[in-house]
């Protein structure tokens, strides 16, 4: 018989040593400073009452560091504050950052946060160079804790909270765009004024595809996207017309497509848009009665008028990927749950939760090796950021003594070396 090996009990006893479990944090505040994110912020945001103190760098890059290593409120900022690698440096107490944050009460500041996001979004895509995007839009909704919260709504679903429009870049990951509002406005309201924005990032001479689900389905997001040139896809709604002239289809229309469904095509003109526009229709039995199939019936719009039903159909599929990038944002930088009362503090906590997101996407696009160009936040704080330390002071140089023996410390060293070379 085999013999089991003996159990070890693990004994615990304090220490005065210099441990962090945040060894990989300073090498995002690295980044930030590579990027000028400090100088953005002390730039654009004014929001000192005072001279001295914090800059507005620093209290704001104390919200991004905090969902970087995966806090879930205001008051998980005191963690970082007392761990090895801050101590001892400006980084203000968790009743400051509340306190900036409530400080937010005119558009202007948040114009200055939607400022400190464009510079950084241009920046990145023009280290991309990509020819080509594709803009993903979707709202989602962020459920309100507790009876008290300013400036939330009901949603459809019945749940209150806000419900943010997002606009994503598929290619690179980046969130370009977002409209922070109560949960009961329409889930596309507004989707054009947000595509100019987008756009504004995006270099001249971009081929651009636009896709959406039913929500940004009307003439004037139609109308935008033929103006600037851009292809798009978007779910239609099931209006009885439109239902009406996918029922005249004949029979040998139909085409199979992919999971046991058939697709057709019909050129179809709702009301007050100014032209017939190209219907891709799927449809899939529904079930069977005495008359035959009956069938349940879905539908896309688009001004593409080549390529076969399938294809556009396949790419119009992969919309459904920005949930993975609101999942991101929602569980990853969590952003599922609004921290303060106030509706324009949890609203400046949304435009910092984006920064931290894009932040980043800067490290994984910029930085990191293409092996890791998959991984979530999750995944890369793990095995990066939550990286165990012993701090070490010597002729006036502070030194992170890592270990060997982890297993992605080759990447990390890496990383810090490209980091340098950029600045």
């Amino acid at each position: 018989m085999k013999k089991r090996p003996k159990e070890v009990r693990i004994e615990y006893e304090l220490t005065d040593m210099p441990i962090t479990a945040l060894g990989g944090l300073p090498v995002v505040i690295e980044v930030a400073k590579a990027l000028g994110i400090d100088h953005l912020f002390n730039k654009y945001l004014r929001i000192k009452l005072r001279s001295g103190g914090y800059t507005e760098y620093e209290l704001a890059m104390a919200v991004v560091l905090t969902l970087l290593a995966g806090g879930e409120s205001i008051e998980d900022a005191d963690k970082i504050r007392m761990d090895e690698v801050v101590s001892g440096k400006r980084f203000p107490h968790s009743t400051t950052i509340g306190d900036f944050l409530r400080r937010f009460t005119e558009e202007e500041q948040f114009q200055a946060l939607t400022r400190v996001e464009d510079e950084l979004n241009r920046q990145l895509l023009l280290q991309g160079d990509y020819d080509q995007l594709t803009l993903d839009a979707d709202a989602t909704i962020i459920k309100a804790e507790g009876k008290k919260r300013q400036g939330m709504g009901k949603a459809y679903d019945g749940t209150v909270g806000a419900q943010p429009l997002l606009i994503f870049a598929a290619e690179p990951g980046l969130l370009l765009a977002h409209d922070f509002r109560p949960a009961n406005v329409h889930p596309g309201d507004g989707a054009v004024k947000l595509l100019e924005h987008a756009l504004s990032v995006i270099s001249e001479g971009t081929d651009l595809h636009f896709r959406s689900d039913s929500a940004c389905y009307n003439k004037n997001v139609v109308a935008f996207c033929e103006s600037e040139e851009m292809t798009f896809t978007i779910t239609a709604d099931l209006t009885a017309p439109l239902l009406a002239a996918i029922d005249e289809l004949p029979e040998d229309a139909w085409h199979p497509s992919d999971k046991g469904e058939e697709a057709a095509q019909v050129y179809y003109r709702p009301t007050g848009w100014t032209r017939a526009y190209r219907f891709i229709a799927v449809r899939r039995v529904k079930r069977q009665d005495m008359f035959g199939a009956v069938y349940r019936y879905r539908a896309i719009v688009t001004n593409i008028e080549r390529g076969n039903p399938q294809w556009i159909l396949k790419r119009h599929r992969r919309h459904a990927n920005v949930e993975n990038g609101i999942k991101e944002l929602k569980s990853g930088f969590s952003l599922s749950v609004m921290p303060c009362l106030a509706y324009c503090a949890n609203r400046a906590w949304f435009h910092l939760g984006v920064i931290a997101h894009n932040l980043f996407m800067a490290i994984k696009l910029l930085f990191l090796p293409a092996k890791w160009a998959n991984h979530t936040i999750k995944t890369v704080r793990w095995r990066l950021i939550n990286i165990g330390g012993v701090m070490v002071c010597h002729a006036r140089r502070h030194v992170l003594k890592i270990s060997r023996c982890h297993p992605w410390h080759k990447d990390f060293v890496r990383l810090r070396k490209r980091i340098l070379c950029y600045s």
